[in-house]
């Protein structure tokens, strides 16, 4: 999915889903406290192989991982 999609996708379930809209603004202000976190989230939610996705989300602080899984868990549902 290239960035386009992707923020079309979410743009359409925020406009749906308002429960969806205030998961996924939590998520994304605790992703800005952190320097350059939002950027690398999107990059990893572009990434096709499932296999290199895994390996670069196990990159990630410890700490950062959970918030990460549920952003995908959102995006997927």
């Amino acid at each position: 999915m290239n960035p386009y999609e992707l923020i079309m996708k979410i743009d359409r379930k925020m406009k749906q889903d308002p429960n969806f809209a205030n998961r996924f603004n939590k998520l994304v202000a605790e992703f800005n406290r952190t320097p350059g976190l939002q950027q690398e989230v999107m990059r990893i939610a572009q990434i096709q192989d499932e296999k290199k996705r895994k390996k670069a989300l196990e990159n990630l602080p410890d700490n950062i991982k959970q918030s990460v899984a549920e952003m995908f868990r959102l995006l997927n549902s």
